[in-house]
């Protein structure tokens, strides 16, 4: 089909290593931005359910006439695990709201340098471009591998995954740095220390969701970051019901209140802390036990231990790294409950991740056949 329609209000999906270069070629549309190498299977299903009518690849555009998204101007997934996706639009006054309250809580402003090294496929990633186009701030992005050349752009601040950040604990940066914020997955304690005592900054762990445009938690900039927590509502309001924890807020999906799905308490500050999924909860004889929380217990109880996880339905099963002795996790397992002996175990030199690069409890059950 040639480019005979109207793009306005149209679905575009960027399917390419630099989507930032393209985002402005498609004001006027709706965006999604997939990554060029998920599997044939995983980019056939997000195309089957994006209802695009502009595809951009490395090899050229394609046009068809999908529908019209007026009130729309990004177009979001979950990661699934299994083919299960969910799929979510946001206008662009949800979006000016998010970044708004991020640029609110860390004192961004046109000053300001940003490095951008989480895709832009990423929720977390995405966020941030917006935000630098909120701002006018500087901004220069790259793909994963370049990480180590971040030094040389003078961030300001940096924003990422505690496994980029345990990279960046490695590089030295200039004087202008004023904050490392981590979200996505949960900073450990030992790599909140490393980099504290590297930098001597505030490092800030956030939480966010892509039901909510990433971002809804926070600890303060200008205040205590409390280790092991997520901070305060940012932007939203935030309750807990029966354990688990829910949100609502324009930069919310929906207007109603939300089950994020998340197991979660308060501290004494009323610091929010996520405690594990309520779906990868193990049931054994009727205790239920969070992994999250098992995942914390051995870091804390056995400094040798590398990094960890905690799955099963039935039946605790763990994989770990580092060249602790194995029976030294075992004892500490069965020391933590009766329950949490192990019935599997193994050592690997990373962590598995899913074909989406994540950590899914689910996808270790089926890959490793476990109980």
């Amino acid at each position: 089909m040639s480019n005979t329609i109207n793009i306005d209000m149209k679905r575009v999906v960027l399917c390419v290593p630099d989507p930032w270069n393209y985002y402005d070629q498609f004001e006027h549309c709706c965006i999604m931005t997939v990554n060029p190498d998920n599997t044939p299977a995983r980019q056939k299903y997000l195309l089957d359910n994006s209802d695009w009518s502009i595809k951009v690849t490395q090899n050229g555009v394609e046009y068809r006439d999908g529908g019209d998204y007026p009130n729309e101007k990004i177009f979001w997934y979950t990661s699934g695990t299994t083919g299960d996706s969910k799929f979510y639009s946001f206008s662009q006054a949800q979006i000016d709201h998010c970044v708004d309250t991020i640029i609110q809580a860390y004192n961004i402003t046109a000053n300001d340098r940003y490095v951008g090294i989480m895709p832009l496929w990423h929720a977390h990633g995405q966020a941030f471009y917006w935000l630098t186009k909120r701002i006018k701030c500087q901004a220069h992005f790259m793909s994963v591998p370049e990480l180590r050349n971040m030094p040389k752009y003078s961030p300001t601040f940096i924003t990422a995954v505690p496994d980029m950040l345990k990279v960046v604990s490695q590089l030295d940066f200039d004087q202008n740095l004023r904050f490392i914020r981590s979200a996505s997955v949960a900073l450990p304690d030992q790599l909140f220390q490393t980099l504290k005592d590297k930098f001597n900054l505030p490092i800030i762990e956030a939480f966010g969701m892509t039901e909510s445009l990433s971002h809804c938690f926070t600890n303060p900039l200008d205040g205590e970051q409390r280790i092991g927590t997520v901070g305060l509502p940012s932007g939203i309001e935030a309750t807990i019901k029966s354990g688990q924890l829910h949100i609502r807020g324009f930069s919310v999906f929906t207007s109603d209140w939300y089950n994020t799905g998340d197991l979660a308490d308060q501290d004494e500050y009323g610091y929010y802390r996520i405690l594990g999924r309520v779906k990868d909860r193990i049931s054994i004889k009727g205790y239920k036990i969070d992994p999250n929380s098992i995942e914390l217990q051995l870091y804390e109880k056995l400094s040798d231990i590398g990094d960890c996880v905690i799955f099963g339905n039935e039946v605790v099963n763990c994989i770990y790294t580092g060249t602790i002795n194995i029976d030294e996790i075992i004892n500490c397992l069965i020391d933590i409950h009766p329950a949490c002996r192990p019935a599997f175990i193994q050592r690997a030199e990373t962590i598995p991740l899913d074909g989406n690069g994540k950590l899914s409890r689910l996808w270790l059950i089926n890959n490793f056949k476990c109980r």
